[in-house]
């Protein structure tokens, strides 16, 4: 096998398949499109609009977060002292006021718990007020008196355990019970 090898000039081969440049004459019809310039249009860049658009969300969200926690008005707000009191009555007669927070936990958990004083002494000495022979207006008074103030000191909570509970009743706001506890806590 023989080396071939071979020079081709190129230019020459490319002079040949090479137009020569039309004159501007004849590439602009008039002499106006030969003064006017005409630029490219940009394609639009959205991404400046999206970061504008994201961090106002973001500084709205964050101004109603701040609002929501300190400048809401409180009067919508029910007060917890005023809600959730139930009227609790034990099988063995009892009846303790208080706030339960679950109604269906076992044990019912009664907190701030308040009980009839005349009942404690009834049950003391074995009858009603009727039945010692005071006047029923007497009988109808309430007195209250809040757990946690006895000689023995207990926390002013109680665990019920839900089978020694008879019912549950919740107080309304103008009873006279309720009244008078929210009077007192205050």
């Amino acid at each position: 096998m023989s080396d071939f090898q071979q020079t081709v000039d190129l230019r020459e081969k490319f002079k040949s398949k090479r137009k020569p440049p039309e004159p501007l004459e004849e590439i602009y019809e008039t002499a106006a499109e030969l003064k006017t310039i005409s630029r490219p249009v940009a394609p639009k860049d959205y991404r400046r609009l999206w970061r504008a658009l994201i961090f106002a969300l973001a500084i709205l969200v964050v101004g109603a977060t701040v609002y929501s926690l300190f400048f809401r008005t409180k009067s919508a707000v029910v007060s917890p002292k005023a809600k959730d009191w139930y009227a609790v009555k034990l099988v063995n007669g009892e009846i303790f006021y208080g706030q339960v927070s679950e109604l269906k936990a076992d044990p019912v958990v009664l907190a701030n718990v308040y009980y009839n004083y005349d009942q404690a002494k009834a049950k003391e000495t074995g009858g009603t007020a009727t039945e010692r022979g005071l006047p029923a207006a007497e009988a109808g008074n309430l007195r209250l008196v809040k757990r946690g103030q006895e000689t023995h000191g207990p926390a002013g909570t109680m665990d019920l355990v839900r089978s020694q509970v008879l019912f549950m009743e919740p107080l309304k706001s103008d009873s006279k019970v309720l009244k008078a506890i929210l009077e007192y806590e205050k």
